[in-house]
């Protein structure tokens, strides 16, 4: 099917005034046909999305010299892609406008098939509106292969992406989020990397869709992905070689925003993301990790741009019936049970020895049941494959994460008897956090690190140090030695010492913490770390 040629730009925006009526009234009649949905239901802003159209004009985010060199790509007739789209409650215009920005903007020789999963999405309507409304904007011609799914229950993101990589049927994956946009010239920077390597996985650098104002800015390709002990996505700083441009592919040891090529061919060697995964969360660092220890490896190219909205929070339901009863607990919501399945089945997958990295910052992961019967298959792929051990992953792809592990003298919860040292967020947000003792199960139990440098940091890389009247407080960690002097601690058997003042962390009052000469055989002073890394002193 081919796309007619007019844009739909409307003057108010101060788009081209050259307005495709059919695509003006398909859109008009599909947008009008949204159900009613609270404020904050898509954790962007429906009406701005509704008021941009079907098709808008984005800045150019690449580097200059992208738009002046010619590309090496294979025939057309030996690299069509598969554009694997699977959603659940997205708005239609959102979802629209995905669609339009990525036919209008892929050379219609290469674009194969598009594939548009439905995970059961409140809007029961919403699929066969958009089968009519596809059909009355696009010309008859059978070019571009259109496959509509709906789940009959909820699957969930990384299901239903394996439903359609399984019935794709070109040469490439193209697997997209429902809310992106398509800049000009995505694909052929991507086409020439994965011609140079059949093995290989590429992602354009995403850029940035403000989920409140939808105004579109350029991506930082100085970021690469990467992830925590916890098993948690972080962006990375990129460190240039030596005459490399900031606008060259690089490699990355993960994913970022769900938005990946790759050979359905290679995809299928790999055994799809992991199917024993629930719902949501964990599908792209998983899928990273198998990649580069069995053979491939992952880039992020520059000089390929597609717009993304980073959501602060979920804009969906995790299941908490069937199958994922076993999962959910009092102290945990479903959300966080589902991730804490998926890391744990990845921690078990391939981390090896270091799973104990994460059971320590995520000790509740423990009581998380598997199911045992895929551990043979894994192994039988792993020989196969002739995967590297985790070690080579982070010697060989992720330096930083096993820097992380060099400058570790303990971490995760810290517990004093049968409770755990806690951060907790005050009602007036000035006041910073308060530090109590509270049980080890609560949901959000805040994880300490303790650093060869003798900071001992949460997460959020706030440190305890000592303030005026031996009043212990939480600052962002100092970068500079004069400036650590105040949160430096030393662990003497099981006690922590602050090292300016010789004097030892206490628990002698219910919840209440503070500082006071040291006891060796002190109970209130004991707080073990779940992970030790260094012999005690």
């Amino acid at each position: 099917m081919i796309l007619k040629s007019g844009i739909f730009e409307p003057n108010k925006h101060g788009y081209n005034e050259n307005v495709d009526v059919d695509l003006l009234n398909a859109w008009n009649a599909i947008v009008s046909h949204s159900p009613q949905y609270p404020e904050g239901f898509f954790q962007y802003s429906l009406h701005i999305s509704d008021s941009l159209g079907a098709f808008r004009g984005l800045p150019t985010t690449s580097h200059e010299s992208c738009n002046f060199r010619s590309y090496t790509l294979p025939e057309s007739s030996q690299a069509k892609v598969s554009v694997v789209i699977s959603f659940h409650n997205e708005a239609r215009s959102m979802l629209l406008r995905t669609i339009v920005s990525l036919i209008r903007r892929t050379p219609e020789e290469y674009l194969h098939e598009l594939i548009i999963v439905d995970d059961k999405s409140q809007d029961a309507t919403l699929l066969d509106d958009l089968k009519r409304w596809l059909g009355r904007v696009f010309a008859t011609q059978s070019r571009l292969g259109l496959i509509f799914l709906t789940n009959q229950e909820r699957r969930g993101l990384i299901w239903s992406r394996n439903r359609g990589a399984i019935l794709a049927s070109g040469h490439y994956i193209l697997f997209l989020d429902s809310h992106c946009e398509v800049n000009d010239g995505w694909l052929k920077p991507l086409l020439e990397r994965l011609a140079l390597n059949p093995h290989m996985a590429v992602s354009p650098l995403l850029d940035l869709i403000d989920p409140e104002t939808l105004s579109y800015r350029r991506g930082n390709e100085m970021l690469k992905g990467g992830f925590d002990w916890s098993l948690h996505f972080h962006w990375l700083k990129r460190r240039l070689g030596r005459k490399e441009r900031p606008e060259a592919p690089y490699k990355s040891p993960s994913f970022s925003g769900g938005v990946l090529m790759i050979s359905r061919e290679w995809f299928l060697k790999l055994k799809f993301f992991n199917p024993n995964l629930k719902i949501w969360g964990g599908e792209s660092i998983e899928l990273a990790i198998k990649l580069w220890l069995c053979g491939g490896q992952i880039e992020i190219v520059p000089c390929s741009r597609i717009g993304h909205i980073f959501r602060r929070f979920h804009a969906f339901e995790f299941p908490s019936e069937r199958d994922f009863t076993e999962l959910n607990s009092p102290e945990r919501s479903s959300a966080q049970s589902t991730y804490l399945h998926n890391s744990k089945i990845i921690a078990e997958s391939w981390l090896d020895e270091y799973k104990n990295m994460f059971y320590a910052l995520k000790p509740a992961a423990k009581g998380i049941p598997l199911n045992d019967t895929t551990t043979e298959e894994l192994q039988q792929f792993k020989h196969e494959r002739d995967c590297h051990r985790f070690q080579w992953y982070l010697w060989n792809v992720s330096p930083e994460l096993r820097f992380n592990l060099e400058k570790l003298s303990a971490t995760g919860t810290l517990q004093n008897e049968d409770r755990c040292l806690y951060a907790r967020n005050q009602k007036d947000s000035k006041k910073g956090r308060q530090l109590i003792l509270n049980s080890c199960y609560s949901k959000d139990i805040t994880q300490w690190s303790l650093w060869s440098t003798g900071q001992l940091s949460t997460q959020r890389e706030l440190c305890l140090g000592v303030g005026l009247g031996r009043r212990l407080s939480l600052e962002p960690c100092a970068r500079t030695e004069t400036l650590r002097q105040a949160q430096q601690w030393v662990r003497t058997g099981t006690h922590l010492m602050h090292t300016a003042t010789h004097l030892c962390l206490d628990n002698p009052i219910k919840d209440q913490l503070e500082l006071n000469p040291c006891r060796s055989q002190a109970v209130s002073q004991s707080f073990q770390f779940a992970l030790e890394m260094e012999r005690q002193t």
